[in-house]
């Protein structure tokens, strides 16, 4: 069975979203290296693209469910990797308050 041509409209939000999992993939590459990432935008454009599909024709939205799962495959991947920089982040705030704390008790005058 072969899968009908997207109309222009479709074809369109195909690339769109094909442009948000590369941005969602590259900025979880980003956040696992350990830089600082802006999401400004990022969940205003995910959840335009998605409202967007909901307002296909049926057969041509039932098209996007395979595209859909891997955006939200893409999105769960950046928030493990959110999650695990938050936690060595505030693994290394600990340590230097802890640190800092030690320094204090250790000489007054710092204190």
């Amino acid at each position: 069975m072969t899968t009908p041509p997207l109309s222009p409209a479709a074809e369109a939000l195909a690339e769109a979203m094909d442009g948000l999992l590369a941005i969602l993939n590259r900025t979880a590459d980003l956040v696992t290296a350990g830089d600082t990432v802006d999401f400004a935008g990022l969940e205003d454009e995910a959840t335009a693209l998605c409202n967007a599909v909901v307002h296909l024709p049926p057969p041509e939205a039932r098209l996007f469910l395979p595209r859909l799962e891997t955006v939200l495959a893409a999105l769960e991947r950046l928030e493990t990797a959110v999650k695990k920089a938050n936690e060595l982040t505030q693994g290394k705030a600990t340590v230097g308050r802890a640190a800092a704390a030690y320094r204090r008790a250790e000489d007054p005058e710092i204190g």
